[in-house]
């Protein structure tokens, strides 16, 4: 990635948080949660070769992307 899209990516994540500042003051993870992703981005971008093993890559588990319809109605049942 081009310093440019690192500019970019840096731009993106300030929009983020600042966007999702008042609901998360109370738990004070979103700042650092994503300060510590944009180290870990920034040492990604300094790799001098960045590959993917498709190899190693696992599928999810079926049961972990559900509809919202049966997430909502599941969460009605907790109360």
């Amino acid at each position: 990635m081009s310093q440019d899209g690192a500019s970019q990516f840096q731009e993106d994540i300030q929009q983020e948080l600042e966007l999702s500042v008042e609901t998360e003051l109370e738990n004070g993870h979103t700042k650092k949660d994503l300060d510590g992703f944009q180290k870990l981005f920034h040492r990604f971008l300094q790799e001098k070769e960045t590959s993917v093993d498709w190899g190693k890559i696992q599928g999810s588990p079926e049961n972990l992307i559900q509809s919202y319809k049966k997430i909502k109605t599941a969460g009605a049942d907790c109360h």
